[in-house]
């Protein structure tokens, strides 16, 4: 293959090309270039400039010769396998495990996935969320690694990069770290006990399908949801304002009426008010009727929050505080988070009387229309109307069903890296020396010290039993 059909077919397959420093045998020299190729001897670089120029690769230093034949010979590999269609099957520390999935033939919209899993490193261009599909992707070798799973077998597994220079220079630092040490060139990567969380709070619909919900909801790249009419509708985040904790999310498939959350009159100190909170139903897709309590403007903060005293329902995902003419002057967000197959220990028991809390800090609603505009007062976001403004009516009980009503359940389902509490040992096991609280033994028949993470309190077993584990030694 001459120089110009190798260009041509890097542009083919969208090459992810970075420019590196190269330097001169000497060090007297650099020069900034992205690698296109290695051949007879001869580097194929392109400039910054966007110029091609062909070097002889002995001119640079040994560094650099190194990395061109191992990015040769990577390149080669990825233009053979062609770009690739993948979906992420578990997020680690170190990237993504992954399959190849591919469309099924004559039946569009069915994937199937085939293949051994391999590991894509962590890159900005995947969303860190299992059942992500990547398509069309080129991937770049990065050596091997040893994948532990939770059940404690060992799978040779191997690691690729959406980026070339990232992938070199990766099974570079492996070669090198390895010392030509077979057993050390497939670095271990551990799978990480996952637990699955879930997070429901309030959302307030302002119109064309835009809401205003607490920035928990923004955090992380976690998919986030409206449950609108039994169902979980995908939305957008617009804008997260992490200082004021606010986020301002978009989802077109739900368009409910805006309310009124603007008052003719900001609120005041020492002002007598009535606060409506909103707690989640024992299915936690809805709302129990509103909790209406009154109680006085304790503190201004700042132009954007403010405190009051009174009682709220300790379980309360938010709600709303309303001035003598039942309009809204303040709104606060407190979002429930839920381990999946648990139940929360703040879950009220069924029956009992709920408890009032404190002093609540609230956000001014005169200021959230603030989170609708970006730079100046008068730039809004696109396709984002302006509050409205006005009063809920003059019966307390009709304002607080039409605030339960407008409102809608925003949900969050995330996965996070779980680190188990170190275990105890079974009453009456005997502790080995050197040990705090001793071993364990799995069914598989394989020892645990107190450390690791595999160690089960219910199984206590003494050091001569078993046989040692991979991670902790036994």
């Amino acid at each position: 293959m001459n120089w110009r059909n190798l260009f041509l077919v890097l542009g083919l397959f969208g090459t992810s090309l970075l420019a590196r420093e190269w330097r001169s045998s000497d060090g007297s020299r650099t020069l900034e270039a992205e690698f296109a190729g290695l051949k007879d001897g001869k580097l194929l670089l392109k400039t910054k400039d966007g110029k091609s120029t062909v070097v002889p690769a002995a001119v640079f230093s040994k560094e650099d010769q190194q990395f061109a034949q191992q990015a040769q010979v990577t390149l080669e590999a990825a233009l053979k396998a062609k770009p690739l269609n993948f979906e992420v099957t578990q997020v680690l520390p170190e990237g993504f495990l992954c399959r190849l999935v591919n469309e099924l033939l004559g039946q569009p919209g069915i994937w199937v996935a085939s293949g051994a899993s391999f590991v894509v490193l962590a890159s900005s261009d995947v969303v860190a969320e299992r059942g992500t599909r990547v398509m069309a992707k080129t991937l770049y070798h990065a050596g091997t690694r040893t994948f532990q799973a939770l059940d404690g077998t060992n799978t040779l597994i191997n690691a690729y990069s959406l980026k070339l220079d990232e992938a070199v220079n990766t099974a570079l630092m492996i070669q090198t770290a390895s010392g030509a040490d077979p057993a050390k060139q497939a670095p271990l990567i551990v799978e990480p006990l996952m637990e699955k969380i879930m997070v429901r709070g309030l959302g307030l619909p302002i119109g064309k399908g835009h809401f205003i919900t607490d920035a928990a909801f923004a955090e992380g790249n976690h998919p986030v949801a409206i449950h609108h009419q039994g169902k979980d509708v995908p939305a957008t985040v617009v804008k997260n304002d992490t200082k004021r904790g606010l986020a301002l999310l978009k989802c077109a498939d739900v368009e409910l009426p805006a309310g009124a959350f603007i008052p003719r009159e900001p609120v005041v100190f020492g002002q007598n008010i009535v606060v409506a909170s909103l707690t989640l139903n024992s299915t936690r897709r809805g709302f129990e009727p509103v909790t209406m309590t009154t109680g006085m403007v304790g503190r201004l903060i700042d132009t954007t929050l403010f405190h009051h005293d009174a009682p709220l329902v300790p379980d309360a995902v938010g709600g709303f505080v309303l001035n003598d003419r039942l309009e809204v002057i303040g709104v606060f967000f407190s979002p429930e988070t839920r381990t999946l197959g648990t139940r929360s220990s703040s879950s009220p028991t069924s029956g009992s009387p709920p408890t009032p809390r404190g002093i609540t800090e609230c956000h001014r609603s005169d200021f959230l229309d603030e989170l609708c505009v970006e730079g100046g007062k008068n730039k809004r976001l696109p396709g984002v109307p302006e509050l409205k403004r006005g009063s809920l009516g003059d019966d307390k009980s009709v304002a607080a069903d039409f605030l339960r009503k407008t409102c809608v359940l925003v949900v969050s389902a995330r996965e996070v890296a779980k680190t188990p509490p170190p275990a105890k040992a079974a009453a009456g096991a005997v502790t080995p020396p050197g040990a705090a609280t001793g071993w364990s033994l799995s069914k598989s028949g394989t020892r645990h010290n107190a450390k690791c993470r595999f160690f089960g309190s219910g199984a206590a077993c003494q050091a001569t039993e078993g046989k040692a584990c991979k991670v902790c030694g036994g």
